[in-house]
């Protein structure tokens, strides 16, 4: 698919997009209907309303606060003036749209709120919402953090999962499974007494959302706790890491990744902690279980982890060195582990052939110069996404890898067979100008796969 005019930053989608999470006009999705088993199978140019880009990935917010995100069967994209534009399943009011629409098939900006309103739309007073900075989809809600570091949310409420005040719900609803559903962006409820700054980072689970802190490293969990049976939590609650962190004074969280039912935390000091379901080793901690606190996953030791992340139900580090590790599921591959496909209780490296035995030692910058001079060898993995089941890395040299199922066209590449846990790569269609893309960023849905490349 070729561009009208060459971008700076152009999203390219592939994969499933029965329920309009491509954001494609070409979709045969209608507000009301979905289309069963229509995808698009290699990556193809999806562009914003008014001509709206996304903002540059620079490490730490492709790491972070990625510009692109994928929910199980919708999709978002904060766009360079602080809009989000959301699209795909709208159950719940997921998408923020205030609509009585299923389904969103193309982007659309959604909403905003006043927060001394409520859920009303908003007024000119200066306290009104300001632009966002980054967003996360959970399963039929989202959270996001405005450019002030304060946490909104909307969607469904029902396990308190939007953390925001009963009279911000829409009361149009009531009666109903859904009536405790947020349709509009209204501010999350942090009880006066745990005195919240401006926050980093948010991420919503299935049911649950989190937010971390910015200077302290604090944690807070609202909705379904995860690993847990106790009541749900309709407000943020602080999340304990007791005792893991004696002798480490200067030790805090500063990443975290959720998946459907478990949690990622990654400190300062590069350790991994992990808690909720783990019935597939999804934690790493050596056997699968459940776990409602923080627990250290042992097993990654002195890895120089970077990054953490969490699909469906696997998950991945990511070292300096451009090493990762995969834990968690292996049906269908996903972990990256050629014909194995049995699950990880620790995490283990994912190799890419034929380069096995290179991968495996710690690359450092003279090695991957030289390696990839002679062509050896991928280069360094920068940046990683976890789907419902499959699986993308991102190269230094902004190369898309893709291991799992797949079905959809999921994986943006030939395959042959229903999987692979091969990693291969991504062909992108040529760049109108010449030359090729370069990924700089890449996030993967429940069956869908979105990604951020510029022409070079």
């Amino acid at each position: 698919v070729e561009m009208d005019e060459p971008a700076d930053e152009v999203i390219f989608v592939w994969g499933c997009g029965e329920d309009g999470q491509l954001g494609l006009p070409s979709a045969p999705v209608t507000a009301t209907k979905a289309s069963p088993d229509w995808h698009v199978p290699t990556p193809t140019a999806l562009r914003l309303p008014a001509g709206e880009s996304v903002a540059v990935s620079t490490t730490e917010t492709r790491r972070r606060n990625k510009p692109l995100i994928a929910g199980s069967r919708n999709s978002a994209a904060l766009a360079r003036s602080g809009a989000l534009y959301t699209w795909g399943w709208n159950s719940h009011d997921t998408l923020g749209l205030d609509t009585d629409e299923e389904f969103i098939p193309e982007p659309r900006k959604a909403c905003a709120t006043s927060p001394s309103r409520g859920g009303k739309k908003p007024s000119s007073r200066d306290d009104d919402f300001k632009s966002f900075a980054s967003a996360s989809l959970g399963g039929w809600h989202a959270v996001a953090l405005d450019d002030d570091g304060t946490a909104w949310a909307w969607g469904g409420n029902e396990y308190g999962q939007g953390g925001v005040r009963g009279d911000a719900r829409d009361e149009r609803h009531a009666g109903v499974h859904v009536s405790e559903h947020v349709s509009v962006p209204a501010r999350v409820a942090f009880p006066a007494e745990q005195k919240v700054g401006t926050l980093k980072q948010v991420a919503c689970g299935g049911m649950n959302s989190f937010a971390l802190e910015a200077t302290t490293g604090r944690v807070f969990e609202w909705g379904a706790r995860a690993g847990s049976e106790r009541e749900h939590a309709r407000a943020p609650v602080f999340v304990s890491f007791p005792n893991l962190f004696n002798g480490r004074e200067k030790e805090k969280v500063e990443h975290l990744a959720s998946g459907m039912f478990h949690v990622l935390a990654l400190t300062t000091s590069g350790r991994v902690f992990a808690w909720g379901k783990g019935d597939y080793g999804q934690l790493g901690v050596g056997r699968p279980g459940n776990w409602d606190a923080p627990r250290l996953v042992e097993a990654l030791g002195d890895a120089d982890v970077v990054a953490v992340h969490a699909g469906g139900w696997h998950s991945a580090a990511l070292c300096g060195s451009g090493a990762c590790f995969a834990w968690g599921r292996g049906e269908y591959g996903r972990l990256g582990m050629g014909e194995d496909q049995a699950d990880k209780q620790r995490p283990t490296l994912v190799t890419f052939p034929p380069f096995t035995e290179t991968r495996e030692m710690p690359l450092s910058a003279d090695s991957l110069e030289t390696q990839e001079k002679k062509n050896t060898l991928p280069k360094a993995i920068v940046d990683v996404a976890l789907g419902g089941s499959h699986s993308c890395f991102l190269d230094s040299g902004g190369a898309v890898w893709t291991v799992g199922r797949n079905n959809h066209g999921r994986l943006g590449r030939v395959v042959h067979g229903k999987w692979t846990g091969t990693p291969g790569r991504v062909v992108f269609p040529p760049p109108r100008g010449g030359g090729e893309w370069a990924c700089e960023s890449v996030v993967a849905g429940g069956r869908h796969t979105l990604a951020v490349a510029r022409a070079v």
